[in-house]
């Protein structure tokens, strides 16, 4: 019990996360108050993200052990997310499909389709579990081989080079020759948020926090709370500069907010209750299914974002519960979560 008490923070912070995750894909605020929407998706929700990715690298670089150990592990952890992305791309092939036959089928469709399950994800909110297992991979190797050291400063300028690919995506649009790279670049990888330029980084901040002591909450709350003012007025420029759009993600910010804001929560203590370990399975299948729920609800309610939201979030949850209680009765179920 002792063990678990320090992880309810994450536990919950996980749940607020995917509640977050979900704001991203349909813009509640969007008919209140554009500058309000852009600012809340663009600071808190994209914190959401990033916070996922380093407690993964930090659970899975705490359980280090002898080298068969490791291999080991690092085997059944991308073979457990390999297996999780197999089967909810499964599940999103009839609206893959849809969106297709909506588009106006072709056989670069299923061109289209291969490239984005390796590179994109098979559906646009699933990109998170190829980048897992590929980002791990690059920590793995990289930590196993070369040490810490080398680990974060090969994440850092990953990260950079993905900074300069997606934060500036509409400054290259525009440019001679260097709009022809880009759209090249686009035809084949799709974005720089993906396993090889976004999860190395965020991947070896958790490697970082699991290898090395915390700091106090106090501390770890307070810089986080000037990453995060820092993180605001990094987005404000972009506004300023006219490059802001939907699928700006890769702040310089949200590298140190990230990262105190976990090293916080990893060293708050809470008395731990089952009800944490249903919110942590909670958090991936609200992840995992809100997109069913939008898709459909969006045709029902195509103004109302704020109805969409909430709605989304009931279904989402309800799907969550019903599977959470029921893998105990059906364990197939376990294979969703």
């Amino acid at each position: 019990m002792r063990g678990k008490k320090q992880f309810a923070a994450i536990d919950i912070a996980r749940y607020v996360s995917a509640l977050l995750v979900v704001c991203i894909h349909v813009y509640p605020f969007a008919g209140i108050s554009e500058t309000f929407n852009t600012y809340f998706i663009q600071t808190v929700c994209r914190l959401a993200v990033p916070f996922y990715f380093v407690v993964s690298g930090y659970f899975f670089f705490r359980k280090w052990g002898s080298e068969e150990e490791n291999e080991e592990h690092f085997r059944h952890y991308e073979w457990r997310i390999t297996k999780l992305y197999l089967i909810w791309s499964v599940i999103y092939v009839p609206y893959v499909i849809w969106n297709y036959a909506s588009q106006g089928f072709s056989f670069l469709n299923i061109i289209a389709y291969v490239r984005d399950f390796f590179m994109a994800g098979s559906y646009y909110h699933l990109w998170f579990l190829p980048a897992l297992i590929f980002g791990m991979l690059i920590v793995y190797t990289a930590y196993t081989k070369k040490g810490l050291g080398f680990t974060l400063k090969l994440s850092l300028v990953l990260y950079l080079m993905g900074y300069l690919i997606n934060v500036y995506a509409p400054l290259w649009e525009k440019l001679p020759y260097v709009s022809v790279l880009y759209g090249f670049f686009t035809k084949t990888m799709v974005t720089a948020r993906n396993g090889l330029f976004f999860g190395p980084m965020y991947l070896s901040l958790g490697l970082l926090l699991a290898r090395t002591r915390r700091l106090r909450p106090q501390v770890s709350f307070s810089l986080f709370g000037v990453s995060f003012v820092l993180l605001a007025l990094e987005v404000t420029l972009y506004i300023r500069l006219g490059i802001m759009y939907d699928l700006s993600c890769m702040f310089l910010m949200l590298v140190p907010a990230t990262y105190f804001l976990v090293n916080g929560l990893l060293a708050v203590k809470m008395p731990y209750r089952q009800q944490y370990k249903i919110m942590r399975y909670d958090s991936l299948l609200i992840y995992t299914s809100h997109i069913l729920f939008v898709r459909i609800l969006f045709i029902l309610f195509p103004d109302a974002n704020l109805v969409v939201y909430f709605a989304t979030l009931a279904l989402s949850q309800l799907f969550a519960s019903l599977v959470v209680r029921g893998k105990e009765r059906f364990p197939i179920l376990n294979n969703l979560i």
